[in-house]
This record gives structure tokens, C-alpha cells and sequence, in this order.
């Protein structure tokens, strides 16, 4: 298990108590999420997951600038000193 770096976008910063970005142990994105839900409680974690559990579909999770969906999802492995980043889907015409 190692110290990752997540860093936020500003639209859940209001759900992290302002802050950017955060250092955790973890040795999955899953296991990073369900830490932070639990650090920062029900407006985090309602932010991030969807009523079924999973990822909300609208985020975008990226480990050192790719994209989980490359990656294995949301179980990839994470090593000391990756860094995590959550970015919102853009969408509109």
C-alpha cells in the first residue's frame, strides 16, 4: 500500500472542506474513494458514487494522466507516489 496523491476539481472542493488535493494509503482507487468517503462523509460520497455504488458515470478518473478506463478500472492497482486525478465529464452541444 502506498501514498497517493488525489487531487480534486474545484466542483467537489465544497464537499472536501476546500481542499485541492490530499495525500492517502491506498493500494486501489476503490480503497482511495471509500478512504476519502469516509473522511469527508455523506456529501462526499454522494458526490463520487451513485445509489447502486459505483462511480458516478459523469467522472472521470485519471492515475498519472490515464484514464482508469485504460487501467482496469475502478480496482487499478496503485503504487507510492502515483498521483489521482478526478476530472468532470464536460457534456453540452
Amino acid at each position: 500500500m502506498g501514498e497517493i496523491t488525489v487531487i480534486f476539481p474545484s466542483v467537489l472542493t465544497s464537499a472536501t472542506g476546500g481542499e485541492k488535493e490530499v495525500k492517502v494509503s491506498a493500494s486501489s482507487l476503490k480503497d482511495a474513494l471509500n478512504l476519502l468517503a469516509s473522511r469527508y462523509g455523506e456529501k462526499f460520497k454522494g458526490r463520487i458514487f451513485d445509489s447502486s455504488g459505483g462511480v458516478r458515470r459523469l467522472l472521470n478518473f485519471y492515475v498519472n494522466g490515464k484514464n482508469i478506463q485504460h487501467l482496469g478500472g475502478i480496482d487499478v492497482h496503485l503504487e507510492d507516489g502515483d498521483e489521482v486525478s478526478i476530472i468532470p465529464a464536460v457534456a453540452g452541444g
